[in-house]
């Protein structure tokens, strides 16, 4: 009677969170945060959106840890809602730094009709704004740790380097808040992401001769429709493995057929290891294949009880959103924390154009996005408080 007593309770909660969701938010610091041009290939810049959230945090009571990863030296945060907590009940995991813009204007946030256009308030900084203000508001009342990444959109390595130095290790689940396109769902699985080189090998020589040559451009153009072929478009409801040609590069002459060419192969897969994908691109196109980075699959079964509990909220929450368990297209830091055995989800205020020159935040949403992450994440003593 008492846990069905603190459901009710949890969806009560939920239900008077979507009534508040048309309260006004400050988005001073938001803009503040969004403002700050964090490409991921600039350390410079993403240490200063670390030192903004860090100090954000802190001037409002949250324990919070820098740590510098080897191969840059830039900072990655790990805030927490009790003082020294790296082994948390519940782990969230988001990103400050984002994708190159469209152009500089977008890093000047614009509210227009109830939207917040800038670059990073779908993916995914207004998301992580969301997770600190959660924190803030949980703290020293929940068991909640958040790792604060500064190189998610060119792989993570940043939230791999701060679990191996034991922050963010679940002891119940990990919530992921991180989006790149429209996602009114909880994701429970991610595909593994894999960046191969392949490179044909020609003989050169004078392009009016090209009879005398052997041109490798032609061996990658073959290659590449061989990957098209082998990797057919996904129909709706499929969940397999699908591949790209992302990059072609070869020849510093316009009048001279080069030695080699070569391509970049971007495969997304549900089963099997990085090397198992390498040696079957390099079966498919007969061409020499090198990894040049990846990361293996995140699945959780979308049965959990986490996830159920989850669910219920978002419903309760978030009545006009389909609220369904699906599998994720993409990669997130997800990929980090299968070896803890605990369930794994993806979750996002509403939004859209991820990536895009027309990125956005609902205003609205805001508030809202945090109370479901509060009903989530207190234990139920501390629940309806």
């Amino acid at each position: 009677m008492k846990i069905h007593n603190v459901f009710i309770l949890g969806l009560a909660v939920a239900v008077s969170l979507t009534l508040k969701a048309a309260s006004p938010v400050d988005l001073s610091p938001i803009k503040e945060l969004l403002s700050i041009p964090s490409v991921s290939a600039d350390v410079a810049a993403n240490d200063k959106a670390i030192d903004w959230m860090r100090g954000y945090l802190e001037s409002r009571g949250v324990w919070c840890v820098v740590e510098t990863f080897p191969k840059d030296g830039r900072k990655i945060l790990y805030a927490a809602t009790k003082p020294g907590l790296k082994a948390p009940d519940y782990v969230l995991v988001t990103h400050l730094d984002v994708v190159a813009p469209a152009s500089p204007a977008q890093f000047v946030p614009v509210e227009r009709e109830g939207h917040l256009y800038a670059r990073g308030a779908c993916d995914t900084k207004v998301n992580a704004f969301c997770g600190a203000e959660a924190l803030i508001r949980l703290n020293g009342r929940a068991s909640v740790g958040c790792v604060f990444a500064s190189d998610e959109e060119i792989g993570g390595n940043t939230t791999k380097h701060m679990v191996s130095l034991g922050y963010g290790h679940p002891q119940k689940a990990v919530v992921v808040l991180d989006a790149g396109s429209m996602s009114p769902d909880i994701r429970y699985a991610c595909k593994g992401n894999a960046y191969y080189k392949v490179t044909a090998t020609g003989r050169s020589g004078h392009s009016a001769r090209p009879e005398a040559c052997d041109n490798p451009i032609y061996k990658l153009a073959e290659a590449a429709m061989k990957i098209r072929d082998a990797y057919p478009h996904q129909k709706p409801g499929e969940y397999g493995n699908v591949a790209s040609v992302t990059i072609i590069g070869g020849g510093d002459s316009q009048n001279r057929i080069p030695e080699t060419a070569s391509m970049t192969v971007n495969v997304r897969f549900v089963s099997g290891g990085l090397e198992d994908q390498r040696a079957l691109v390099e079966r498919i196109t007969g061409l020499k294949t090198e990894l040049i980075r990846g990361t293996d699959a995140a699945i959780s079964r979308p049965d959990d009880p986490e996830i159920l509990r989850m669910q219920r909220l978002m419903k309760a929450a978030y009545p006009e959103r389909a609220c369904d368990i699906v599998r994720g297209l993409g990669a997130n830091d997800s990929r980090y924390f299968p070896q803890f055995g605990k369930p794994m989800m993806t979750v996002s205020m509403d939004h859209d154009g991820g990536h895009t020159d027309n990125e956005w935040c609902s205003v609205r949403d805001i508030p809202r996005f945090i109370g479901l992450l509060m009903a989530y994440l207190a234990p139920p003593d501390v629940i309806g408080k």
